[in-house]
């Protein structure tokens, strides 16, 4: 507990814990229906600063306690304590990046003049989590796992067309017991440098590597992957039945062409024994290309959806590009906004769903909707309770990831063992 002044005194607890922790948050003003703005500010990994803020009342006592009361006005509404966390945002309208593991400190005002002291800090793993960086001709990633460990599962997380690689979530994943590696596959010294002939046998080096390390289960080990990611992931399963669970997060159902500085190219995203494996081109009308370059003139903002939902009518040339999911040897996991403005991530999902129906592990494998959420909600492209992601402004272009700051806050990481089929 701080003091503040002479009639106005905070209190946080815990002061210091993990981000999908819930905290107390209270403060004592001595005055019955005292007004008080609250701010909140951090930092994400590029030092961009994300601020929100939220005014509250006190009550017959003086007090203010998030816990139970709403803030009358502000970024956020209903009783949600870490509202003041999810609801943050930058000025220049960027996207909030956290992926390394390294602990996030919270600043708290009140309105423009710092409290006294007063800063949370939400960690991604305990002390008893082991961090290795790998950096090899082999293999570049980093890996998390508990400390004298045993019998580990063990879980690759890949993710998308941003070069992220994601260790916050690999270290949050392996404080709930698992041995993580976050795997870079490209955008790295060493690697390709954009999304182009990744061959398929880099992830099995990295399985095999896991595999091979004394605490783990050679007989529990998974993959997730994030938005293009899931091409990788599920494609790795089709074609390495040594899998045991796949979890695919904003999922694509076909193979889609390369991608070099975040732009599509017509080259083969994947390889299998040196083969390129066929992909599904999108194509773009004039009209899409005038259309982009006019959102982006006019600063609107821009989403992609409309050209790919015109596209996936071709059935025929989705059949061509589909991955064949029916031949993965695992149960499986489905994660989709229904407000995904980056791919048709619940038209991709409902259409493998049905393609599953017959599938060996059908009891087993679990399709999840997340209502008004968009690209970046779901478990890893989200994490719990920090700054939302619904958009982002770069060189001037403002492009839609889709759902609102509440929505994409409210789900929440992938927990336990049954979660992931093992």
């Amino acid at each position: 507990m701080t003091q503040i002044h002479e009639r106005l005194k905070i209190n946080i607890t815990p002061m210091e814990s993990k981000t999908d922790e819930a905290i107390t948050f209270q403060i004592y003003t001595n005055e019955p229906s005292r007004q008080i703005v609250i701010k909140a500010s951090t930092k994400d990994d590029r030092q961009e600063t994300f601020i929100s803020e939220a005014t509250y009342i006190s009550d017959n006592n003086g007090l203010i306690d998030l816990n139970l009361h709403s803030p009358v006005e502000g970024d956020y509404k209903g009783i949600d304590v870490l509202g003041l966390f999810w609801s943050m945002r930058s000025k220049k309208n960027r996207m909030f990046i956290k992926h390394s593991p390294d602990p996030l400190v919270i600043r708290i005002y009140d309105n423009d003049e710092l409290l006294a002291s007063e800063q949370v800090t939400r960690t991604f793993y305990q002390k008893n989590i082991v961090k290795e960086v790998l950096n090899d001709d082999a293999m570049i990633g980093t890996l998390f796992y508990p400390e004298n460990g045993h019998s580990l599962p063990a879980v690759i997380i890949v993710g998308g067309s941003d070069a992220g690689v994601h260790e916050s979530s690999a270290a949050m994943l392996a404080s709930e017991g698992y041995a993580v590696l976050a795997l870079a596959y490209f955008g790295r010294k060493g690697l390709p440098k954009g999304i182009v002939h990744i061959p398929l046998e880099y992830v099995d080096h990295a399985f095999q590597y896991l595999k091979n390390l004394s605490q783990v289960d050679q007989e529990r080990c998974g993959i997730i992957g994030f938005s293009r990611g899931s091409e990788l992931a599920l494609l790795y399963a089709n074609h390495f039945p040594n899998i045991n669970s796949v979890i695919a997060v904003a999922p694509s159902a076909v193979v889609f062409p390369g991608l070099v500085n975040m732009q599509p190219v017509d080259k083969p995203a994947w390889t299998y024994k040196n083969a390129p494996l066929p992909y599904f081109q999108v194509q773009r009308t004039k009209q899409d290309t005038l259309s982009f370059f006019k959102h982006w003139i006019l600063g609107k903002p821009y989403s992609g959806l409309d050209v790919l939902n015109r596209t996936i009518q071709d059935e025929q040339h989705l059949k061509e590009t589909a991955i064949t999911i029916e031949n993965i040897k695992a149960p499986m996991m489905f994660f989709a906004g229904e407000d995904d403005h980056i791919q048709p991530a619940v038209f991709f999902t409902k259409q493998m769903a049905r393609r599953l129906q017959n599938h060996e592990y059908n009891n087993q494998n679990k399709f999840i909707y997340y209502e008004n959420a968009g690209h970046f909600a779901p478990f890893p492209g989200h994490l719990p309770n920090l700054p939302q992601i619904t958009g982002n402004t770069q060189f001037h272009m403002r492009i839609i990831f889709g759902g609102t700051k509440k929505d994409n806050a409210k789900p929440q990481m992938i927990r336990g063992n049954k979660q992931f089929n093992f």
